[in-house]
């Protein structure tokens, strides 16, 4: 009977020192990993220790401080509070910068609104990009203008003449440009083609075959320019201009009244190529 207690005794003695390695080894495992993470965000490697002791606010590295994003850590086990990733941002250049460049603009111009008239010509535009968001554009058009089957028709049909109706023959103005988006799109996935759309407003004067002659015009316009090579883009630009003038009646029937002063609109639509120089430097 002493014998089986011995035994007893040895067996529970065994079963507890097993336990308490285990624990033990437990515990420094947990200690790994809080010195793990401490690599992980310091950048160093991690030390040997078994029971880390608590760090103040100032004893934090700096680079831990950045890292914190207002949790409020005291102690390496606040590690997995933290989100350093959860803000991530992207910053890429521009494949055509046009800050500090000039822009000149050749393309053909047709007029969308008139019925009498077939209006096109061709367009010129210089400008210059103070910074990639805003710039000064001088413009200039010139149309010709060539009477449609609707103008002959009513002058035989109603005895009335188109050239009474005033058209644009040239303008020239200044606008603020502000190109606001900038973006990528895709060409069936085979290549990446930027763009920037810009919105332009100014003002200049027309010259028309109103009684007037050259009157004053304002200007809005819109467009895209999609960039080909760092010096070059194909680019599309959609004009509205505003004036007022007086129609010219050469043979105006006896009594008649008099022709009055009114708005005209004129809505041009304008396709071509721009040229940036001097050459593009990354910022």
């Amino acid at each position: 009977m002493k014998i089986n207690g011995i035994f007893t005794k040895l067996i529970l003695f065994a079963m507890f020192a097993g336990m308490t390695v285990n624990a033990n080894a437990q515990q420094s495992l947990d200690d790994d990993e809080i010195v793990s993470v401490e690599g992980v965000y310091t950048n160093q490697p991690a030390a040997k220790e078994t029971k880390p002791a608590a760090k103040s606010d100032e004893e934090l590295p700096a680079q831990l401080k950045q890292n914190t994003q207002g949790v409020d850590v005291k102690d390496l086990k606040d590690l997995n509070r933290l989100a350093p990733f959860s803000e991530v941002s992207v910053i890429q250049k521009k494949f055509m910068p046009k800050t500090q460049r000039f822009q000149f603009f050749a393309a053909g111009s047709v007029m969308t609104n008139t019925p009498w008239y077939n209006n096109v010509g061709a367009k010129l535009n210089l400008s210059y990009n103070f910074t990639e968001t805003f710039g000064l554009e001088l413009s200039t058009m010139f149309m010709t203008n060539s009477e449609r089957e609707s103008a002959k028709e009513i002058r035989e049909e109603h005895g009335l003449k188109a050239e009474q109706f005033i058209y644009t023959k040239r303008y020239t103005g200044l606008d603020l440009v502000w190109s606001p988006i900038y973006g990528k799109i895709s060409n069936l996935n085979d290549s990446i083609i930027p763009f920037d759309m810009y919105f332009a407003i100014g003002g200049g004067t027309s010259a028309t075959n109103a009684k007037e002659g050259n009157v004053p015009t304002m200007h809005f316009g819109l467009g895209q320019i999609f960039a080909i090579t760092k010096s070059m883009a194909f680019r599309w630009d959609y004009s509205f201009n505003r004036f007022s003038g007086t129609p010219v009646i050469t043979d105006a029937t006896p009594g008649a009244a008099a022709p009055e002063k009114s708005s005209y609109n004129d809505l041009v639509l304008s396709a071509g190529v721009s040229f940036f120089f001097p050459e593009a430097s990354y910022r």
